[in-house]
């Protein structure tokens, strides 16, 4: 990729073509973390935050009796992250190959009926 360099004197450089970075504040599971992020990228970030957030209330809503510490927490997040992954891919798996069984069928109902038809 190349990008466009433009001089307006020769101690100002100006780079176009390059996305514009922001620093994020957002709170995981209470800790607080500092994320450089494209500036188109920052309201993605802060749901995606949110979201976690939310999974990690969550599971604490269902763990009774034992109150898990942060990195315990942030595993289990992620090991329902996966399970949602691997679920999603297995769905659209599944779609594909519907998908083709379907249009399988209706090529040979084409054909059938062209053959009918001569």
């Amino acid at each position: 990729m190349t990008d466009q360099i433009q001089y307006t004197n020769p101690s100002e450089l100006i780079v176009k073509d390059q996305p514009e970075f922001k620093p994020v504040h957002i709170s995981i599971a209470g800790t607080p973390h500092r994320i450089i992020c494209p500036a188109n990228e920052v309201k993605s970030l802060e749901a995606a935050a949110e979201k976690l957030n939310e999974k990690i209330r969550d599971i604490r809503r269902e763990i009774k009796g034992k109150a898990p510490n942060n990195e315990e927490l942030l595993v289990l997040v992620c090991l329902d992250l996966y399970d949602q992954v691997q679920t999603l891919t297995q769905d659209a798996h599944n779609r594909r190959h519907e998908n083709n069984q379907a249009t399988a069928l209706i090529d040979k109902i084409n054909k059938d009926a062209q053959s009918i038809l001569r």
